[in-house]
């Protein structure tokens, strides 16, 4: 199963620091570091739009370069580093046969604990609350539903019992 983590280092990214989390903070081998953030989106619109970074469901590699210059190609899709809701991140744009239809984020700043991660989680929640509307929450997991989204934010415990925040869009 391939994982964030091993897209990391079969992407050849240099480690720069390691965290409690289970996915160490990275930059792109010779970058001096991030420089675009993943805007804040707006909701879906009806038309397919996924809602994060004018980036429409089915767009292909080249509509995801074009709102993320510094993405690196993986396997089934674009790999990106830099800032997410405020915090660097790990994220990994997944294009099929229709195109674009999951962007997967991981957090890459380090919570001690499961409570340390929903400090972080109740903070990001709110935000998108403010953004899709109240979400259905249980136990540190988040879920928003739009008319052409589903969207998921959750702090999940890594092999060592800290937490991983990460947040999920994918295609209705």
């Amino acid at each position: 199963m391939l994982t964030l983590r091993s897209l990391v280092v079969g992407l050849g990214l240099t480690v720069t620091a390691c965290n409690n989390s289970s996915m160490p903070t990275t930059t792109p081998t010779g970058s001096t570091g991030p420089t675009s953030v993943i805007a804040s989106p707006a909701p879906p619109s009806p038309d397919g739009s996924s809602g994060l970074a004018g980036l429409d469901w089915g767009a292909n590699a080249d509509a995801v370069r074009a709102a993320f210059p510094n993405v690196t190609p993986t396997d089934g899709g674009l790999w990106y580093v830099g800032m997410v809701e405020s915090h660097q991140a790990v994220t990994k744009f997944t294009i099929g046969a229709a195109g674009l239809d999951q962007v997967v984020t991981e957090w890459t700043e380090g919570f001690i604990s499961m409570a340390d991660c929903g400090t972080g989680w109740a903070k990001i929640r709110a935000t998108l609350d403010g953004r899709f509307g109240p979400s259905q929450a249980d136990n540190l997991a988040a879920d928003w539903k739009t008319a052409t989204a589903k969207i998921s934010l959750a702090c999940t415990p890594n092999d060592s019992n800290a937490g991983v925040l990460s947040l999920t869009y994918a295609r209705n």
